[in-house]
């Protein structure tokens, strides 16, 4: 249970920091009620939102029929944050199912049959065929990518939902 001091505004304030403002009261273990400026927040769940995209995050509390509840925001993430989803590597079977469910699992073969040089068209078809994992950074992997029409944030897009397979 968290509180509010009333006052000041300030929030979350836990059962221990009620105490320490009150060093010479006893509390039950299990007190959750109002004392002098402090009063109970009612916790409150985030509104429904896409993780992948947003976060919840948590405003000041409100009163709501002289109770306080627990208010929240849903806000875009951070490119940042975004970043940080993105997994630096998928397995085999989370790239080729994820690039089934993009549409794009069967335009893979003929961008590799489509690169001119013979040495880098052997290479890409080694790596296509025996990789166990596909590393977001590597080159070729970008430049197949480009060649599917995939820029880096729809790269990075295919990779987090690669991921959560």
């Amino acid at each position: 249970m968290h509180y509010i001091n009333t006052k000041t505004g300030d929030y979350p304030v836990t059962l221990a920091g009620v105490m320490a403002a009150h060093p010479l009261t006893l509390f039950p273990s299990d007190f959750a009620e109002a004392f002098g400026d402090y009063a109970p927040v009612q916790p409150a769940q985030p509104p429904a939102h896409d993780s992948a995209t947003h976060k919840a995050v948590e405003l000041a509390p409100v009163q709501d029929g002289g109770q306080w509840r627990q208010a929240w925001q849903i806000a875009a993430l951070t490119a940042a944050e975004l970043k940080a989803l993105v997994p630096p590597k998928v397995t085999r079977r989370q790239a080729r199912q994820a690039l089934l469910l993009a549409g794009l699992l069967d335009d893979v073969q003929p961008a590799i049959d489509a690169i001119p040089d013979p040495v880098q068209r052997g290479l890409a078809q080694i790596e296509w065929d025996d990789s166990q994992e596909f590393d977001r950074h590597r080159p070729l992997l970008i430049q197949l990518a480009g060649a599917l029409g995939l820029d880096g944030e729809a790269l990075d897009n295919l990779f987090i939902q690669a991921g959560a397979l």
